[in-house]
Protein backbone atom coordinates (compact mmCIF):
# COMPACT_ATOMS: atom_id res chain seq x y z
CA UNK A 1 0.00 0.00 0.00
CA UNK A 2 1.53 3.55 -1.19
CA UNK A 3 2.03 5.64 1.67
CA UNK A 4 0.93 9.71 0.56
CA UNK A 5 1.87 12.30 3.17
CA UNK A 6 -0.38 14.86 2.62
CA UNK A 7 0.89 18.38 3.43
CA UNK A 8 -2.73 20.64 3.46
CA UNK A 9 -3.20 23.66 6.11
CA UNK A 10 -6.24 23.68 5.63
CA UNK A 11 -8.00 20.74 7.80
CA UNK A 12 -10.93 20.31 6.03
CA UNK A 13 -9.46 19.69 2.50
CA UNK A 14 -6.50 17.66 4.09
CA UNK A 15 -9.60 15.38 5.61
CA UNK A 16 -11.09 15.31 2.54
CA UNK A 17 -7.88 13.97 0.68
CA UNK A 18 -6.99 11.88 3.19
CA UNK A 19 -10.45 9.72 3.68
CA UNK A 20 -10.48 9.60 -0.42
CA UNK A 21 -7.15 8.58 -0.89
CA UNK A 22 -7.96 6.11 1.61
CA UNK A 23 -11.22 4.87 0.14
CA UNK A 24 -8.59 4.46 -3.29
CA UNK A 25 -5.97 2.19 -1.08
CA UNK A 26 -3.60 4.53 -0.78
CA UNK A 27 -2.49 4.74 3.30
CA UNK A 28 -2.29 8.52 4.00
CA UNK A 29 -0.59 10.93 6.40
CA UNK A 30 -1.88 14.02 7.35
CA UNK A 31 0.51 17.15 7.92
CA UNK A 32 -1.23 20.57 8.63
CA UNK A 33 2.25 22.00 8.75
CA UNK A 34 5.95 21.23 7.02
CA UNK A 35 6.56 20.87 11.02
CA UNK A 36 4.43 17.85 11.04
CA UNK A 37 5.18 16.41 7.90
CA UNK A 38 9.09 16.39 8.52
CA UNK A 39 8.23 13.96 11.43
CA UNK A 40 6.90 11.66 8.90
CA UNK A 41 9.81 11.96 6.31
CA UNK A 42 11.27 8.88 8.07
CA UNK A 43 8.13 6.51 7.56
CA UNK A 44 8.88 4.84 4.69
CA UNK A 45 6.49 7.53 2.20
CA UNK A 46 6.02 6.99 -1.55
CA UNK A 47 4.91 10.11 -2.53
CA UNK A 48 3.99 13.84 -1.05
CA UNK A 49 0.85 16.05 -1.90
CA UNK A 50 2.78 19.47 -0.96
CA UNK A 51 0.84 22.58 -0.74
CA UNK A 52 2.84 25.89 -1.78
CA UNK A 53 1.25 28.58 0.91
CA UNK A 54 2.08 26.92 4.21
CA UNK A 55 1.50 28.67 7.65
CA UNK A 56 5.27 27.28 8.65
CA UNK A 57 7.29 28.16 5.57
CA UNK A 58 7.45 27.93 1.70
CA UNK A 59 5.82 24.86 0.38
CA UNK A 60 8.49 25.90 -2.57
CA UNK A 61 11.97 25.36 -0.48
CA UNK A 62 10.37 22.39 1.04
CA UNK A 63 10.01 21.05 -2.35
CA UNK A 64 13.42 21.55 -3.17
CA UNK A 65 14.56 19.80 0.24
CA UNK A 66 12.69 16.74 -0.63
CA UNK A 67 13.80 16.95 -4.30
CA UNK A 68 17.42 17.36 -2.69
CA UNK A 69 17.59 15.10 -0.48
CA UNK A 70 14.85 12.22 -0.86
CA UNK A 71 13.52 10.36 -3.32
CA UNK A 72 10.10 11.03 -2.74
CA UNK A 73 8.36 12.45 -5.43
CA UNK A 74 5.85 15.25 -4.87
CA UNK A 75 3.37 16.49 -6.61
CA UNK A 76 2.55 20.66 -5.86
CA UNK A 77 -1.14 20.99 -4.84
CA UNK A 78 -2.28 24.21 -4.73
CA UNK A 79 -4.67 27.64 -5.43
CA UNK A 80 -1.67 29.07 -7.45
CA UNK A 81 -2.66 28.88 -10.83
CA UNK A 82 -0.06 31.38 -12.86
CA UNK A 83 2.71 30.16 -15.30
CA UNK A 84 5.40 31.62 -12.98
CA UNK A 85 4.31 29.33 -10.38
CA UNK A 86 3.81 26.27 -12.17
CA UNK A 87 7.32 26.47 -13.87
CA UNK A 88 9.05 27.23 -10.35
CA UNK A 89 7.49 24.25 -8.69
CA UNK A 90 7.92 21.96 -11.38
CA UNK A 91 11.96 23.27 -12.06
CA UNK A 92 12.81 23.28 -8.13
CA UNK A 93 11.88 19.18 -8.38
CA UNK A 94 8.09 18.99 -8.27
CA UNK A 95 6.86 15.71 -9.78
CA UNK A 96 3.35 17.38 -11.17
CA UNK A 97 1.82 20.23 -10.30
CA UNK A 98 -1.82 20.31 -9.76
CA UNK A 99 -4.06 23.69 -9.30
CA UNK A 100 -6.72 23.76 -6.85
CA UNK A 101 -10.00 23.11 -7.41
CA UNK A 102 -9.40 19.88 -8.83
CA UNK A 103 -11.28 16.69 -9.45
CA UNK A 104 -10.25 13.86 -7.35
CA UNK A 105 -10.78 10.90 -9.99
CA UNK A 106 -8.45 13.03 -12.08
CA UNK A 107 -5.52 13.69 -8.79
CA UNK A 108 -5.64 9.71 -8.13
CA UNK A 109 -4.65 9.15 -12.04
CA UNK A 110 -1.71 11.67 -11.17
CA UNK A 111 -0.68 10.31 -8.44
CA UNK A 112 -0.77 6.48 -9.54
CA UNK A 113 0.83 7.91 -13.09
CA UNK A 114 3.93 10.01 -11.09
CA UNK A 115 4.52 6.73 -8.97
CA UNK A 116 4.67 4.39 -11.93
CA UNK A 117 7.24 6.66 -13.82
CA UNK A 118 9.08 6.36 -9.82
CA UNK A 119 9.32 2.11 -10.07
CA UNK A 120 10.43 2.12 -13.17
CA UNK A 121 13.40 4.46 -12.21
CA UNK A 122 14.53 3.27 -9.01
CA UNK A 123 18.06 1.89 -9.14
CA UNK A 124 19.64 -0.99 -6.95
CA UNK A 125 16.40 -1.98 -5.17
CA UNK A 126 16.51 -5.58 -7.31
CA UNK A 127 13.42 -5.12 -8.16
CA UNK A 128 11.96 -4.81 -11.78
CA UNK A 129 8.66 -3.13 -12.48
CA UNK A 130 5.94 -2.81 -15.32
CA UNK A 131 2.95 -1.07 -13.69
CA UNK A 132 1.72 -2.13 -11.01
CA UNK A 133 3.58 -5.26 -10.70
CA UNK A 134 7.36 -5.89 -9.29
CA UNK A 135 9.38 -8.48 -9.37
CA UNK A 136 12.02 -8.69 -6.49
CA UNK A 137 14.60 -10.86 -7.97
CA UNK A 138 16.54 -11.14 -4.61
CA UNK A 139 13.50 -12.91 -3.72
CA UNK A 140 12.09 -14.48 -6.30
CA UNK A 141 8.63 -12.75 -5.48
CA UNK A 142 6.16 -11.26 -7.55
CA UNK A 143 3.53 -8.35 -6.53
CA UNK A 144 0.43 -6.48 -8.14
CA UNK A 145 -0.22 -3.83 -6.37
CA UNK A 146 1.56 -4.98 -3.10
CA UNK A 147 -0.43 -8.07 -3.17
CA UNK A 148 1.61 -11.07 -3.67
CA UNK A 149 0.96 -13.52 -6.97
CA UNK A 150 1.52 -16.78 -6.58
CA UNK A 151 3.34 -18.28 -9.73
CA UNK A 152 4.90 -21.44 -10.88
CA UNK A 153 8.77 -21.52 -11.27
CA UNK A 154 8.68 -21.45 -14.97
CA UNK A 155 5.74 -18.66 -14.85
CA UNK A 156 8.25 -16.65 -12.59
CA UNK A 157 10.79 -17.29 -15.41
CA UNK A 158 9.31 -16.56 -18.35
CA UNK A 159 7.58 -13.25 -16.62
CA UNK A 160 11.31 -12.51 -15.39
CA UNK A 161 12.61 -12.87 -19.00
CA UNK A 162 10.35 -10.28 -20.93
CA UNK A 163 10.52 -8.00 -18.20
CA UNK A 164 14.55 -7.85 -18.44
CA UNK A 165 14.29 -7.87 -22.22
CA UNK A 166 11.18 -4.90 -21.79
CA UNK A 167 10.90 -3.51 -25.08
CA UNK A 168 12.74 -6.15 -27.42
CA UNK A 169 11.80 -9.21 -29.41
CA UNK A 170 12.24 -12.62 -27.34
CA UNK A 171 12.52 -15.48 -29.79
CA UNK A 172 10.94 -19.17 -28.75
CA UNK A 173 14.39 -20.29 -28.81
CA UNK A 174 15.60 -17.61 -26.01
CA UNK A 175 12.06 -18.81 -24.17
CA UNK A 176 13.07 -22.25 -24.42
CA UNK A 177 16.26 -22.18 -23.22
CA UNK A 178 15.31 -19.97 -20.43
CA UNK A 179 12.75 -22.23 -19.48
CA UNK A 180 13.59 -25.71 -20.10
CA UNK A 181 17.22 -25.49 -20.75
CA UNK A 182 17.03 -27.44 -24.31
CA UNK A 183 20.66 -27.05 -24.94
CA UNK A 184 21.15 -29.30 -21.62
Amino acid sequence: MDKILVVEDNAELSDTLCRNLQAEGFMPYAALSLAQARKYLDSGIDLCLLDINLPDGDGFAFCRSLSENTAIPVILLTVRDGAQDMVQGLSIGADDYVTKPFRMDILVSRIRAVLRRVRNRRPGDGCLYCGDVCINKKTSKVYKKDCPVELTPNEYQLLLLLLEHKNQTITREQILEKLWDVDG
